[in-house]
């Protein structure tokens, strides 16, 4: 190779780290669901026990240090705002690629509330933090009709974010990853607002899924059944209406006609259960606060630990990153 050819390659890879630097900082950091997925990536090859996936209602509930020293699971919390069941199935194959869970945690809040085929307010933070693939290609055709090839590659959408960076922007290097891979997807809320308790015992009517959430229901039934992991329905505790209460009587017919289990934590029954107050417990109406996450996780872990076969890894080698678990606590998340 002549002393042009070794400049011209010389050049570039020069561009090509430039590029890969700038796509590094200005990048979409969020933890309303971009960042869940992208330090997906930076967790431990095929040491993620149980993959929790679904919308806020995971991230900001399900404290993942609870789970690790009360129980020593190895959890990981792929969660983003208003997550529906085709986010979460593409999620999920994105996540085999690198890991093996033994049960996947699928919150149903998102298929119960939201009816719509194409839900367009928070595709950022569905899709975002996922690399360029062809499974993200399959999850943006599912997930819009417009804007696909500006999310598929990622920069057209966020390269004029120079004059918003701030320092978490800088810290986003390779050098970072085993730092990043200490957190595990949970978002602490700490403020409160005072709800009432609610009774929705009288409701007998079922109200199905879209067909489209059906259909990526099935989907998520089938390819955990194809990989030999366990799969496990939950609703976290909110304030749910009437109407979302007649879709969770449906997803419980339908998981027991599966052979599924589905704890749904909205009944006076298991809120009193948990101990759950209303009046301290809650973040926002969808959310609990950290105090609330606190017994509502370890209700959850006991629950997980009597059903399903979930190794303790505490003091295991390559378990470091679930010792040393990082917290970043957020403001009240969407749902």
């Amino acid at each position: 190779m002549g002393r042009k050819g070794l400049r011209f390659c010389l050049f570039v890879c020069l561009a090509a780290a430039v590029l890969l630097a700038a796509n590094d900082i200005l990048c979409v950091k969020s933890l309303h669901g971009v960042d869940q997925m992208r330090y997906l990536y930076y967790q431990p090859d095929h040491k993620i026990d149980v993959l929790f996936l679904g919308s806020s209602h995971v991230n900001c509930n399900v404290n993942t240090e609870v789970l690790w020293e009360e129980y020593g699971i190895a959890a990981y919390l792929y969660a983003s705002a208003e997550q529906p069941l085709w986010n979460s199935y593409y999620g999920l194959k994105e996540a085999l690629k690198t890991q093996a869970p033994k049960l996947v945690v699928l919150d149903m809040y998102c298929p119960s509330r939201f009816y719509e085929d194409y839900q367009p307010k928070w595709l950022d933070e569905n899709l975002a933090g996922m690399r360029f693939s062809f499974n993200k290609y399959q999850a943006i055709l599912a997930s819009t009709e417009t804007d696909r090839v500006e999310l598929l590659l990622g920069f057209p959408r966020y390269h004029t974010r120079y004059d918003r960076l701030e320092a978490e922007d800088l810290g986003n290097f390779p050098w970072n990853r085993s730092k990043q891979s200490c957190w595990k997807g949970y978002t602490p809320l700490v403020s409160n607002v005072g709800l009432t308790e609610y009774d929705y015992s009288y409701v007998t009517d079922e109200r199905e899924m879209t067909e489209k959430s059906q259909l990526y229901f099935d989907k998520i039934v089938e390819l955990t059944q194809k990989k030999g992991i366990a799969l496990a329905l939950v609703s976290a505790p909110y304030l749910p209406e009437e109407e979302d209460m007649e879709v969770y009587r449906y997803i419980e017919r339908i998981a027991a006609e599966r052979g599924l289990l589905f704890l749904n934590y909205n009944t006076v029954e298991r809120y009193r259960e948990i101990g759950i107050d209303y009046a301290l417990d809650f973040a926002d109406f969808a959310h609990l606060n950290e105090q609330g996450s606190v017994k509502y996780t370890k209700h959850l872990g006991t629950w997980l630990k009597d059903h399903y076969e979930i190794p303790d890894r505490r003091g295991l080698r390559g378990y470091e990153s679930w010792e040393n678990q990082l917290r970043r606590e957020g403001e009240n998340n969407p749902s």
